[in-house]
């Protein structure tokens, strides 16, 4: 019987980028490849040792990372990945050791993990660790395909019954704009952790063909409109919804959509997520999907009346250690 072939730990050089974000993302219920990316990237230009790789007979088998989160300033977030024909071998265990005996000797402090909901093996895994659940983000899903007339009947509806119209925007010629909107939209939102997030921040880690749906109250000779149009505003947005294409497959993610406090309880997150899937179907999508906090019973609900179906969402794990 032949032995089981060797592997090892080592720090993350810049070859192992691409392997070591294939990994990571299976660990994720969005496409965050992109940051992956960047994070890791950044780990080895700056030598920090953040990073690690398991490598086993010239290839890679598992991957792990702990960085600052830039867009919750003061977080730590952690991930560890291992490819599911090598598990059972020990070598998360060797990579979480390692990761966090480094973490813990850097001064400790909170370190917060994003696991997809349908990975309770990870879940236990890391609750080894003396990470604890401390919120959970439910899935959502909608197969567009055959469904334009339908999706395009509730978003006429739900625009008038709200009262507005949607139109799309661009951060290139609107960045403040969408900014001030993103943060007012964010005021009193369920967060999957305990530190206020940098609008300015979140949006410069969007990739470029990221859609941005504003909502906003329709000039006075017009009506709500269905679909969302390309004018530049002059009004302050109500509301908005900001979809990221995958890059893995024909389907967007619903990142964020909220309402101006002010305008909150007139339907203006569910006329905009509707103008959204609306959007995407008119773009040749095929699914969208979206995470919300479950305690967050209004989205909760607009999603149902929408017509989304469950689908994998997300814990958000979190420990802390004592300062050394």
């Amino acid at each position: 019987m032949s032995a089981d072939p060797v592997w090892s730990v080592r720090p993350l050089r810049a070859a192992d980028v691409d392997g070591a974000v294939e990994l990571l993302i299976r660990t994720s219920a969005a496409d965050i490849r992109h940051l992956l990316r960047t994070d890791l990237t950044a780990t080895v230009r700056d030598a920090e040792g953040g990073a690690l790789v398991a490598e086993g007979d010239g290839r890679l088998v598992g991957a792990a990372k702990v960085s600052a989160d830039p867009v919750f300033p003061g977080t730590v977030t952690a991930l560890v990945a291992v490819d599911p024909a090598e598990r059972g071998r020990g070598i998360g265990t060797a990579l979480a050791d390692r990761l966090m005996g480094a973490w813990e000797r850097a001064g400790g402090g909170t370190v917060s993990s994003m696991l997809r909901d349908d990975l309770p093996r990870g879940r236990a895994f890391a609750e080894r660790y003396g990470f604890g659940v401390v919120h959970h983000s439910a899935g959502f899903r909608f197969d567009l395909s055959g469904h334009e007339a339908e999706l395009a009947a509730r978003a006429k509806s739900a625009l008038e019954h709200a009262g507005v119209r949607v139109r799309l925007a661009t951060l290139l010629a609107e960045e403040r704009t969408i900014a001030e909107c993103l943060e007012r939209c964010e005021e009193g939102l369920p967060l999957p952790v305990d530190a206020r997030p940098d609008p300015a921040v979140w949006l410069a880690r969007l990739p470029p063909d990221t859609v941005f749906l504003l909502a906003e109250p329709p000039p006075a000779e017009e009506g709500p409109d269905a679909g969302a149009t390309a004018v530049t505003g002059t009004v302050r947005p109500q509301g908005m919804t900001i979809l990221v294409p995958r890059t893995d497959a024909n389907s967007w993610h619903v990142a964020f959509t909220g309402t101006d406090p002010d305008h909150r309880g007139r339907g203006t997150a569910t006329a905009v997520k509707a103008a959204s899937l609306l959007y995407a179907c008119r773009a040749g999508v095929e699914s969208v999907t979206t995470h919300n906090d479950e305690s967050n019973e209004h989205i909760i609900r607009a999603n149902t009346t929408l017509g989304m179906v469950p689908d994998v969402g997300y814990w958000t794990l979190t420990r802390t250690a004592p300062a050394s």
